[in-house]
Parts: C-alpha cells; sequence; structure tokens
C-alpha cells in the first residue's frame, strides 16, 4: 500500500518530530518547520501531532492513493483539488483508491502539510522520521521527494469521519509577519540596543531555506567589530554578519556559529519562521523573559481542547 508522488514541486520531504537532544553532537533540530500546522494536519487524520507527513514548499505538488485514506491539508493557503474538483483546507478528506490529490501555489506563507490516516512506512533515523535534508538523513534517503516516488504505509484507518479546524484555531497567513524576539547573548553589541531590531521592516531574501533566511533592509550598526568565539546557535536566533543584514536561523540551521547572536525569537512564535517565503515581509517586536514566558504558556492554553498535549518547539 502506498502514496505516490506524481509532482513533488520545489521540495516536498517527509517531517515529523524534530531530532531533539543531539545538537552536542552537531545534529541540527530538523522535524517540521512549521511544527503547529502538522499537529493540525495529524489532527484531522486521527494521528500524533508529530506523526510523519508531507511538507510541500510553496507548492503545487501532486499525489495518487494507491489505497482508500483519509488526508488533510493545512499550512500555508493554496488550492487543493481531489480529482479536479476543489476541496477545503482544514478538513478531514476521503480518497479512494486511484484518486489524485493536487495541491497548487500558496497565496501567503510558505509551507503546506499534507497528512494521511496510514502511518507512513518510513525508518525512524535517530528517533525520528523526519528528513535532514542539508544532512542527507532520515525520511525517504535522506533527500527531497522527486516525481515518482512511492511513499509506503503501513496500516492505518481507511475512512476518518469528517471534522475540521475550529475556524478560529485555523491561523492565518498573509504577506506580513510579526514575530517577537528576546534579547541574543551578544545584543549589547547593537549600537542601537534592541530597537535596532525592532524600527526596522525586514524583507526575507531569495537565500532562504529549512537552514535560515537572509533578512533584507536598512544595515544595523555593531558598536564592536571584534570577534566572538563560535558559540552555540539554534532554531529563532538572530545573527548579525560583517555586512549587518541578520540571518534568521531555520529548523535545520547549524548547531554553532561565529557570528554575534543578537536576538531569539521566542519560543511561542518560532513555527511562524517555517511560514517566511521569499519577499515576505517581518517585523521583530523586542519582549522581556518573562513576557516570553506567558505568550507561550497561554499560547499553549489556546490549543489545549484542540491539541492538548501540542509542544512548539
Amino acid at each position: 500500500m502506498s502514496f505516490t508522488v506524481i509532482k513533488a514541486g520545489v521540495q516536498s520531504s517527509i517531517q515529523a518530530a524534530p531530532f531533539r537532544g543531539l545538537r552536542r553532537l552537531a545534529v541540527p533540530s530538523g522535524g517540521a518547520a512549521d511544527i503547529l500546522s502538522l499537529a493540525l494536519a495529524n489532527r484531522l487524520v486521527g494521528k500524533p501531532h508529530e506523526a510523519a507527513a508531507i511538507e510541500i514548499t510553496l507548492g503545487p505538488a501532486e499525489f495518487r492513493a494507491d489505497r482508500p485514506l483519509a488526508i488533510a491539508v493545512t499550512g500555508a493557503p493554496c488550492q487543493v483539488a481531489i480529482n479536479g474538483e476543489d476541496v477545503e483546507q482544514h478538513e478531514t478528506l476521503q480518497l479512494a483508491a486511484g484518486d489524485t490529490i493536487s495541491i497548487g501555489r500558496v497565496w501567503a506563507g510558505c509551507r503546506i502539510y499534507l497528512a494521511v490516516s496510514a502511518d507512513i512506512a518510513v525508518a525512524p533515523v535517530l528517533g525520528s522520521q523526519s528528513t535532514l535534508i542539508a544532512a542527507g538523513f532520515g525520511g525517504i534517503e535522506g533527500r527531497a521527494l522527486v516525481d515518482g516516488d512511492v511513499i509506503a504505509l503501513n496500516d492505518g484507518a481507511e475512512q476518518l469521519p469528517r471534522i475540521t479546524t475550529p475556524a478560529e484555531l485555523q491561523p492565518f497567513f498573509g504577506h506580513g509577519f510579526v514575530l517577537r524576539v528576546v534579547a541574543g547573548p551578544e545584543s549589547d553589541r547593537l549600537a542601537l540596543g534592541m530597537s535596532a531590531l525592532a524600527r526596522k521592516r525586514w524583507r526575507v531574501s531569495s537565500r532562504s531555506s529549512r537552514m535560515g533566511l537572509k533578512l533584507q533592509g536598512t544595515t544595523i550598526d555593531l558598536n564592536s567589530a571584534a570577534p566572538i568565539r563560535s558559540g552555540a546557535v539554534f532554531p529563532g536566533i538572530v545573527q548579525c554578519p560583517p555586512d549587518g543584514l541578520p540571518y534568521l536561523i531555520g529548523c535545520e540551521g547549524q548547531t554553532t556559529g561565529g557570528y554575534p547572536r543578537v536576538g531569539q525569537v521566542i519560543r511561542a512564535d518560532r513555527h511562524l519562521i517555517g511560514q517566511l517565503a521569499p519577499n515576505a515581509t517581518m517585523l521583530m517586536v523586542p519582549v522581556q523573559g518573562e513576557q516570553a514566558e506567558q505568550i507561550h504558556s497561554e499560547k499553549l492554553a489556546l490549543w489545549s481542547d484542540w491539541l492538548p498535549g501540542l509542544t512548539l518547539a
């Protein structure tokens, strides 16, 4: 039993839980770039929040069910069709054997999540079924999907009752984002303090991937050009290279770096990094550590009934 890739698109891959507790071994976190959208898709097909699903970047993409399946599509808004007929995101959908599911280009945001009711049969590596594309392991041969790939499926429900994500819990994605940040370990290097990040509208450049995003805008002035020792970095860290244009570490970013770490996207907002497409704009809003903890608690409380036990990192 399988799910066949007819059109893989720009970059589609098997993603699930991050690789946790391995950064000391230089293994990036990886996993779904937008962990919340993954959880929402899996909820609709009766799977655990971090079960393996297909992450689709920008679209378009197309797949064929080789057995009856329930599926769901969440994440960036796009046109979705079964056998050419439009269907809705954030709903449990039914496929018969031979049906095709087509994903159009995103209208906003960056990544789409396609969950299936049967378990995706890829062997876990280092505790996760996710694909770490830069390192070349996990998922299917450690790579993005290509046209003609056959994704093996284990047993799973063939039919499920249709449910819909409550409207008030369906994330909205536009072309502009607000990410809240706390000061980083070297934020004292900012000549204007944290306002150097906050008083600007940043644009995501074409140099963007799961590893990280180069931002464009007015350059940042540092009060010292003295080098620093390489230190730990992780998803959400904002680094300031010598050119003064920030670099935002993504889910698959490196584990150490030698540029000043001037900010850190708070845990509650980190999943939004996965929805930042080239040319999207973003504002960084500084908050204090205590505020970040409160925001995180409030966000988990918001989702507690629909996604009990949700983890946002």
